[in-house]
């Protein structure tokens, strides 16, 4: 079965008469159980990240930690289970307190509508069945013996094991929907209540009274348990929300700052400012003035790492949590509007209008846009398009420090990189070490020879580091197997990862194989798995970055 030629199907051609229904009919839908896994057996653990491209079943089988869902944070309680749409990011980690296990079901959910078998959409879905919420399944470990029964059918050589898997995967689903509406309240939902308040009246006057009162516990207990789930006061986060909004008024508006105070809670300016250069090391006053050249970015999120050179903070950027973590963290509460990565029409017709809005005097983008796109830019404000990668990063930085009146910003920060690499180098060379290194790519069943420009730039142009496949090129993709790598010489392997649902399960499977463990490479420990950022990034910031992530695999100290 082809989903997604049934879907167009679907779609395109209902039953002649035959109106589509508004609600999600669970007696007419099909669960087909794809993958699943268990992670467990160790403290703080962490998953990054990564794409779901089918539904993602998510159950917390011990221990304590926190669900992260794109920009969104859950914290994961024992018997309960999370649903999680396609097209969705999702990744976790444990607290420390305790062993965190948790296990992934990775599923297809499809509806009969009008006569044809069609993936069910996250809307239609999310009537039956809250989405990327813990949903409670009762008695008390009903829901872990559940899931290691399906867990150990569906990887069971009998077939029948496996169907009975797929039997099981339904009930789970059904239990998790049957609850839906009759969820119990607990204690950390009357924090999230309370958090929710302030979110929503933090121009009120807000006192722990109130919102011990609104969780439904004694004030003192409030207080402690408050720091204990989330690491920060409940006043400090209060602080953070209004300072946070405050960021947001100064950035979309031109309000003078006693009103920006007013608005978010504060009657006295003075204290206002004072806690606003506390949180973030500057005045209000500086804030503002530093953000007085309004910039945008369209495309790609890598220009970026070119702006930030330049001290530039621009007031529209594409951002995403898993696509570029770094930027989303450290300054999208600084960016106003955030757009969409993914170059869709439909995306880059709303990333347009976010554009208009965010008012630029100018917009950074790439060569790379359709004419539709250049045109509705062009309409919005001038246009600097950064020169070709292939022409090098530093022509695109002197480019746009010119465009953006700091060229000596940008001379210097070259002078400033030039100097580091050549010191790494130096520092490579004296301690006797000049490694073949290999750099490799996994995309679903697999392997690639890989380098991009960033990887020649850094490795091999600046800290002289030899190639392992000395007649392969920049920026190519070429298949290999797992014999023909078992006879590559190399000291370091750097291997990336595709972080799709598809390439980790496979790559989870590859891992567990006596084909991949027997490898030499793998049997001498010189295998090192790189991230996708900053290592697929061609920016400034991010051969800034790729240089120390370097020098640390380089000197044994691999992350």
């Amino acid at each position: 079965m082809k989903i997604d030629r049934l879907e167009q199907d679907w779609s395109e051609s209902p039953a002649p008469g035959q109106e589509q229904e508004d609600s999600f009919d669970p007696g007419r839908c099909y669960i087909r159980l794809r993958d699943v896994f268990i992670a467990e057996g160790a403290s703080k653990l962490k998953l990054e990240q990564q794409l779901t491209e089918t539904y993602a079943l998510i159950v917390h089988l011990g221990g304590s930690g926190v669900l992260e869902l794109g920009d969104r944070q859950v914290a994961m309680k024992k018997d309960h289970v999370y649903l999680i749409p396609p097209e969705s990011t999702f990744g976790w980690s444990g607290d420390g307190s305790g062993e965190l296990s948790a296990m992934v079901l990775r599923l297809d959910i499809l509806e009969e509508r009008a006569g044809l078998f069609a993936a069910a959409s996250a809307e239609r879905l999310d009537s039956a069945i809250a989405l990327r919420k813990g949903i409670p399944v009762t008695p008390a470990g009903r829901l872990e013996k559940l899931c290691r029964a399906i867990h150990a059918h569906f990887n069971s050589k009998d077939r029948m094991k496996v169907w009975r898997a797929q039997i099981d995967c339904a009930e789970l689903l059904y239990a998790a929907a049957a609850v839906h509406s009759e969820r119990a309240v607990d204690t950390r939902q009357a924090l999230e209540r309370s958090k929710a308040y302030m979110e929503e009246r933090y121009v009120e006057e807000i006192t722990i009274t109130q919102l011990a009162a609104i969780a439904e516990l004694s004030p003192k207990y409030y207080v402690d348990l408050f720091k204990k789930t989330y690491g920060v006061s409940a006043l400090d986060h209060l602080t953070k929300v209004r300072m946070e909004k405050a960021k947001h008024l100064m950035n979309q508006s031109e309000r003078l700052l006693k009103d920006i105070a007013h608005e978010v809670g504060y009657t006295d300016p003075f204290y206002f400012s004072r806690k606003f250069k506390q949180t973030y090391g500057l005045s209000p006053s500086q804030y503002m003035k530093q953000r007085s050249r309004r910039v945008a970015v369209y495309g790609r999120t890598s220009i970026l790492g070119y702006l930030l050179t330049l001290k530039v903070i621009p007031h529209a950027a594409p951002l995403h949590p898993m696509w570029s973590n770094l930027y989303f963290t450290k300054y999208g509460s600084d960016i106003p509007y955030h757009l969409h990565i993914a170059r869709q029409k439909y995306q880059n017709s709303h990333n347009l209008d976010l554009v208009a809005q965010s008012k630029p005097e100018l917009i950074i983008t790439h060569r790379d846009l359709e004419p539709w796109e250049r045109e509705g830019l062009a309409g919005i404000a001038p246009i600097v398009e950064l020169p070709d990668e292939k022409a090098g990063w530093k022509q695109g930085l002197l480019a746009l420090g010119e465009a953006l009146g700091e060229p000596s910003e940008a001379r210097s920060w070259i002078a400033s990189f030039e100097s580091k690499i050549e010191r790494e180098k130096k520092r490579l060379l004296e301690s006797g070490v000049r490694p073949r290194v290999l750099t490799l790519k996994r995309v679903r069943h697999h392997f690639y020879l890989y380098r991009n420009q960033g990887m020649q730039d850094v490795l091999y142009d600046g800290l002289g580091v030899r190639s392992a496949c000395e007649d392969m090129g920049v920026d190519r993709n070429i298949p290999i197997s797992l014999e023909e790598l078992d006879g590559i010489e190399a000291d370091v392997v750097l291997l990336l990862i595709c972080r799709d649902s598809e390439t980790l399960a496979e790559w989870k499977k590859l891992q567990q194989s006596p084909s991949w463990m027997s490898l030499r490479m793998v049997r001498e420990n010189k295998v090192c798995q790189i991230a996708s950022e900053p290592w697929r990034e061609y920016s400034p910031i991010a051969l800034d970055r790729i240089v120390d992530e370097a020098m640390r695999i380089f000197t044994g100290k691999c992350p």
